[in-house]
């Protein structure tokens, strides 16, 4: 079907205040911009306001699964059609908001490649799974892409995959933020500092000015996305239909689509939901603990034989939907922002650890926690047995699986079956 051309519809993106969009125009947005037929348009103006042009109306909303398995195409026609410079991120801590705010998409670099061992060239072969994954993508030019590179100091691996990154591959743009790992007024004060030298950076990438502005807008835009991820969080927590894999998409969606492309989508989830239904029978609510899941059959499979996971302590998942960027002094909101999120093993004293699980352990009525492990994490096997402890005490059981990459064997299976067997019976 060819394009309208003049006769395209205009839809914004997002709008600062008016009415809710209609259920159809939020199906267009999704729907085309993964096949192509709707197009960013710089009328509305530039950053995160800018609208969307649609030429065709009649297709099925996009999943999340065909929005991820289409968004290099989203990122290559908003490079090559409308100018957007993209930059990959290796880590959660990365203040995607600032980023956004010069016009740059965020892009959480992710995936599987069609050859790890090329990464033993570049790195040793006890580095952890996910790491080498991302060593290889990059390495088979997947990446090629991107404008530049954008890491957060965070676990010892990720920092020398950023390194060894920038010494082979050459990015155009490089920098490295290094966020205190405590919340108090002098940390606060050097993440503000290394937020500044993040702002001259992108000037520099983008020859253009910071704007407080333009800031805002951005933090209006990542506010909404995670205030309704968290939504969909509580709505299957309720009960509501809702496969864990679905989540697990929709939350990968959110680190590699641009935000405003993520949204519409995102919002037609939530009013889906409850539409949907509830489940009835007993089923395990699980709390899935580790860094990086990236197994889908697994995920499947836990669900399948019988688990609801219905909460998550992860590199990817709830982790990442704290509350609300407050609106005030930007870089210092962004500042505090980061410094108070939930922390991950890799960033956390244990008493962190212990109080984030037993919160949501409570706070999603969690029967059973399964920690999924990457081999060679040391951060999350080191966090393992104190967790394993606070878990004892409370009377909440657990298990603990091990992966090494992608797919799971007979062995983990087996874990998982017993394991089930072990909760049914109680």
């Amino acid at each position: 079907m060819s394009p309208r051309g003049e006769d395209a519809l205009i839809i914004p993106a997002l709008e600062p205040a008016g009415p809710r969009r209609s259920r159809q125009e939020r199906a267009v947005i999704a729907t085309g911009l993964l096949s192509g037929t709707i197009c960013l348009s710089t009328r509305e103006g530039p950053g995160p306001w800018k609208g969307f042009k649609a030429f065709e109306q009649e297709s099925p909303v996009a999943s999340f699964p065909e929005l991820y398995e289409g968004h290099a195409g989203i990122l290559e026609r908003e490079r090559g059609e409308h100018g957007r410079k993209c930059v990959g991120t290796l880590c959660s801590y990365v203040p995607v908001e600032l980023i956004h705010s010069f016009g740059v998409i965020p892009v959480s670099i992710w995936g599987r490649p069609e050859n790890v061992d090329i990464s033993d060239a570049l790195l040793q072969p006890f580095i952890c799974p996910p790491v080498r994954q991302l060593m290889a993508l990059g390495m088979e030019g997947r990446y090629e892409f991107l404008d530049g590179i954008v890491h957060c100091y965070t676990c010892d691996a990720t920092c020398g995959l950023y390194n060894i990154w920038v010494r082979n591959l050459k990015p155009g743009f490089s920098h490295m933020v290094s966020l205190p790992y405590v919340d108090i007024d002098e940390a606060r004060a050097y993440a503000v500092a290394e937020l500044e030298a993040l702002v001259d950076a992108l000037e520099s990438l983008t020859r253009q000015g910071f704007s407080t502005e333009s800031l805002g807008r951005s933090i209006a835009l990542y506010n909404e996305a995670r205030s309704l991820s968290r939504e969909v969080y509580r709505l299957k927590a309720g009960g509501f239909r809702a496969d864990y894999l679905d989540i697990h998409y929709m939350n990968l969606c959110a680190q590699v689509l641009p935000v405003e492309t993520f949204l519409p989508r995102l919002e037609e989830f939530v009013e889906e939901l409850p539409r949907r239904g509830r489940g009835s029978g007993w089923r395990a609510r699980l709390l899935l603990s580790g860094s990086v899941i990236n197994d889908d059959s697994l995920l499947a499979f836990i669900e399948q034989r019988g688990g609801e996971i219905v909460a998550d302590d992860t590199c990817l998942g709830l982790r990442l939907l704290g509350d609300a960027i407050p609106d005030r002094e930007p870089l210092e909101s962004v500042a505090s922002y980061y410094l108070g999120r939930t922390p991950c093993a890799s960033r956390a004293d244990f008493p962190s650890r212990k109080r984030y699980i037993l919160e949501t352990v409570g706070a999603f009525e969690v029967d059973a926690v399964i920690f999924v492990h990457q081999k060679f994490c040391d951060a999350h096997l080191s966090d393992h047995p104190f967790l394993k402890r606070v878990l004892d005490d409370a009377g909440i059981p657990s298990t603990r699986l091990e992966l090494e990459g992608v797919g799971f064997d007979g062995q983990v299976r087996t874990r998982i079956e017993s394991f089930f067997e072990m909760l049914e019976a109680r």
